[in-house]
């Protein structure tokens, strides 16, 4: 009873690890970002790779960041019509990123804060984008760093640089590969792993994904297998998960995994998670809330052997994004 117990918190815990890691298609001219009334939807006007009438968010190099609509471009200048602050005109050198807005963002006034490519820990099947990167911290002495090579390609590592309660540190590489379906940008589907080594052994889960929705809102599908030193479990992990953005800096979170296991006299059912909010800045978000989990096990081989239990406790983590998107 213990050691089966035993294996499936081991199978849980690396259904974590294993799921850590926007090309806007312009179409018709949104209206501004504050309300103000939108250009007429003529044929876009291309500057060197910016599109007059469509809103953008700015950051300078100074770290003043900024949401306008496109009025005019030239080989040194871009200007941007903002509610507040009118028409400013800025040199491109003085530019540090900027990205073309959705629509939905655009008319809600929310800038950009990322390709939506995880939740609070597991991935979506949307990528980040080439030259963007993430640097995460969980629980202080976990570390996740993933880098898009490509728009469809990203390359991570996770490694926990104190040791746990302990246990000693282990490294572990996280691709993943993701492809927008038919070119729609709503539709992404992905595949990836985790590689971690410790202690001598080789832990690997494979996974497959589905994301449906923006990088603001979104749900994803997925399903991974574990492989142990070359042994593999047929009992998949299956990854129902989803977000939200309800205002300009806060977007709610939730993944759920589900793992179910039916041998001859026995079944056990494990179902877990993190559910929680991230507060979310140009470069820097953090989230808070709760990673749970609860167990079912019932036997008709074991007297007295029917038992459940769940428990709940502070989930935390900080990201900051790194890299140049434009």
């Amino acid at each position: 009873m213990s050691l089966l117990l035993h294996t499936l918190r081991c199978s849980l815990v690396l259904s974590f690890l294993s799921l850590p890691a926007m090309a806007q298609q312009p179409g018709a001219v949104p209206p501004t970002a504050t309300g103000q009334p939108a250009q007429p939807a003529l044929a876009p006007t291309r500057g060197a790779g910016e599109v007059i009438g469509l809103t953008y968010t700015v950051e300078l190099v100074s770290g003043t960041s900024f949401i306008g609509r496109l009025t005019t471009v030239s080989a040194e200048e871009l200007t941007f019509e903002t509610t507040d602050l009118g028409l400013l005109t800025v040199k491109r050198t003085n530019i540090k990123q900027i990205t073309l807005l959705t629509q939905e963002q655009a008319r809600l006034g929310y800038d950009y804060i990322g390709n939506g490519n995880r939740l609070s820990f597991a991935p979506t099947a949307r990528n980040l984008r080439r030259g963007e990167g993430t640097v995460q911290n969980i629980y202080i002495f976990l570390i996740g760093v993933n880098y898009g090579i490509t728009d469809n390609f990203s390359m991570g590592a996770l490694f926990s640089w104190i040791p746990e309660a302990g246990s000693e540190n282990f490294f572990a590489l996280t691709p993943k590969l993701s492809f927008p379906v038919s070119g729609n940008d709503r539709v992404h589907v992905g595949a990836g792993a985790l590689i971690a080594f410790q202690g001598g052994d080789t832990y690997t889960l494979a996974y497959g994904n589905t994301t449906y929705g923006s990088a603001d809102n979104n749900v994803t599908a997925g399903v991974g297998y574990a492989f142990v030193s070359g042994e593999s479990f047929n009992t998949p992990v299956f990854m129902l998960g989803g977000a939200t953005r309800v205002a300009r800096r806060i977007s709610l979170l939730n993944e759920t995994y589900i793992l179910n296991i039916t041998e001859q006299g026995y079944r056990a059912t494990l179902i877990g998670g993190i559910a929680g909010l991230r507060v979310s800045g140009q470069r820097l978000s953090g989230s808070l809330g709760l990673l749970y989990g609860f167990y079912s096990f019932s036997s008709s081989r074991y007297s007295g052997g029917d038992n459940s239990d769940g428990s709940a406790i502070p989930f935390a983590e900080v990201t900051y994004r790194f890299g140049r998107t434009k």
